[in-house]
């Protein structure tokens, strides 16, 4: 071998001993969360992977923790709603039941004035005089007597409803269906809430079986927080 290609070889050598020794970076490694046995090293593109969707797993968790929390809010007024037209719908019923209690008496009173009329008409046209007339005027007056007082009766009785019952039958129908309306778009929101979260732990649990308790290189992952 001449000396001059020992020199160049020589030179060659040097050049991989000195390209060997060029830093690579501290060489320390990190684990993402705790460490599992027999599991490998990330390489830079799966670790960016993995970082990428830890993060977007950490902020979709915070989303669904805040929309569970509105729901659960909505869902404890939903049932204060619901023991405040319980009470109300008593009283609507109560209501109810005596407005159609005056209904039925009053058509039976409006039959009785009718075959009273009848009976007054029949009287006058036959004009029986004596005592027997005398008997019939005095029946129909008594029977006259008792009439008013029955219709006195149920317009106190209507009068006791309230001139604003109508209006608090109605405003109460009207809450109880703005109640199922509400009850309806929550009910939606929970299952497409529901839905969403079981999306989330199918993800979680590709991302634990994928990246948790795998090791990486710190030197990647500065590199991947650099926008390298």
């Amino acid at each position: 071998m001449s000396n001059c290609y020992r020199h160049l070889l020589l030179g060659a050598i040097a050049l991989l001993v000195t390209q060997a020794a060029i830093p690579q970076g501290n060489g320390k490694t990190a684990t993402l969360g705790n460490a599992r046995a027999g599991a490998t090293l990330l390489s830079y593109d799966q670790l960016s992977a993995c970082l990428q969707q830890r993060d977007e797993l950490g902020q979709r968790k915070l989303r669904l923790e805040a929309e569970r929390a509105t729901l659960d809010r909505e869902r404890t007024e939903l049932l204060r709603s619901d023991e405040a037209l319980k009470a109300e719908r008593a009283k609507v019923d109560q209501m109810n039941a005596t407005a159609a209690d005056i209904h039925k008496r009053n058509q039976a009173l409006s039959q009785q004035i009718s075959e009273f009329n009848r009976r007054v008409a029949s009287f006058d046209a036959a004009s029986p005089s004596g005592p027997a007339g005398d008997r019939q005027r005095r029946s129909l007056e008594r029977d006259k007597a008792a009439l008013e007082k029955s219709a006195a009766e149920l317009d106190a009785e209507r009068a006791a409803l309230g001139p604003d019952a109508e209006q608090l039958i109605k405003g109460h129908q009207a809450r109880a269906m703005q109640r199922d309306a509400a009850a309806a778009d929550w009910n939606t929101r929970n299952a497409a809430l529901t839905k969403a979260v079981d999306g989330y732990q199918s993800e979680l649990s590709e991302w634990q079986a994928d990246c948790e308790g795998r090791t990486y290189r710190e030197d990647d992952e500065k590199l991947i927080k650099s926008g390298k």
